[in-house]
């Protein structure tokens, strides 16, 4: 028989693959999954996709990765779950787990007693993020969400961790990778940063637009990485990134319309008008300027705006 994986309620013997459904406790959506196991001994690495549910990109580029890694190929041992948020994604659902209105990305580690999406997130790391070694999270622009393609790494104290995310960020042929101190709580890459997984986050595509160009660079980058930490064989691609250790978002406090006056990839200064937030007869209530000098990464496209709601942010 060999060495055998089991991860949830699938095995897969070594030197194979499986393509069958990931079931989780208390969890009511099925979750595709790939799971090779490979010809020879290494890492595991788990590859996420749609944790939100539109952002059909990464959805696309998960699978892709999923669908073509081959047993024979591979030193170690693969998990991708192209679909993390199955009730999200066949309800188009912007952001939030349709059934508790709760962004999955902030519910990390979850709740074993909590909402659907709280029950979600805390089996995915008690099943999935605690039995491997690395963490691939794809993403991208949701629905109503323009940006330019970046990774995120998680800034921990643990300084191996930081310094294997780091560089799992950059080999990505995408111009801007960010660390992140804590901006995102409850995010996938930063619970599993704190438990001593390196892990990241990459996002390209956006505006439930499903990007072939994008998608491919996603798949790139994800290859790269599994030959990186000696999973797959080949040349480890470097490119030229810039590092950003400043990510400022921008969130609404008012229900009502927003009229943004920038574009993704714009450079702002300090003090720069960036857009306004109207009432529902078009009066300005507020106009947002600019906390600091950098790059619009992050746009959010909708004139619809709620309460809380992220409108922008800026990269320095």
């Amino acid at each position: 028989m060999g060495n055998v994986w089991e991860i949830g309620n699938l095995s897969v013997t070594e030197g194979n693959k499986v393509k069958d459904y990931l079931e989780l406790p208390t969890v009511e959506e099925k979750l595709p999954a790939f799971v090779v196991n490979g010809s020879e001994a290494g890492p595991k690495v788990l590859v996420l996709g749609g944790i939100h549910g539109c952002e059909y990109t990464s959805i696309d580029a998960a699978q892709k990765v999923g669908a073509e890694l081959e047993p024979a190929q591979v030193k170690g041992k693969v998990i991708v779950l192209p679909i993390a948020n199955p009730a999200s994604f066949y309800a188009r659902s912007i952001y939030v787990h349709p059934r508790d209105q709760k962004n999955l990305n902030r519910m990390f580690p979850g709740k074993e007693d909590g909402t659907d999406a709280e029950r979600l997130a805390y089996w995915l790391n008690e099943s999935i993020f605690k039995q491997v070694d690395f963490v691939i999270d794809l993403h991208g622009g949701d629905m109503i969400e323009a940006l330019v393609p970046f990774t995120i790494y998680h800034i921990t104290e643990d300084k191996k961790v930081l310094e294997t995310s780091k560089e799992m960020a950059s080999l990505f042929d995408i111009d801007y990778v960010i660390g992140s101190s804590g901006q995102v709580p409850g995010s996938t890459y930063g619970c599993a940063a704190e438990q001593g997984i390196p892990a990241i986050i990459a996002e390209a595509g956006m505006q439930g637009i499903m990007s072939k160009k994008h998608s491919i660079n996603l798949q790139d980058g994800v290859k790269n990485i599994l030959v990186s930490l000696g999973l797959l064989n080949g040349e480890v691609n470097k490119s030229e990134s810039t590092y950003i250790s400043v990510f400022d978002w921008y969130r609404s406090d008012i229900k009502g319309l927003w009229y943004p006056d920038v574009e993704i990839g714009n450079t702002v200064t300090k003090g720069q008008y960036l857009g306004r937030l109207a009432n529902e007869f078009g009066e300005t209530v507020k106009e947002i300027t600019s906390d600091t000098e950098g790059i619009v990464l992050f746009l959010v496209t909708s004139l619809a705006i709620n309460d809380n709601d992220p409108l922008l942010a800026v990269g320095a």
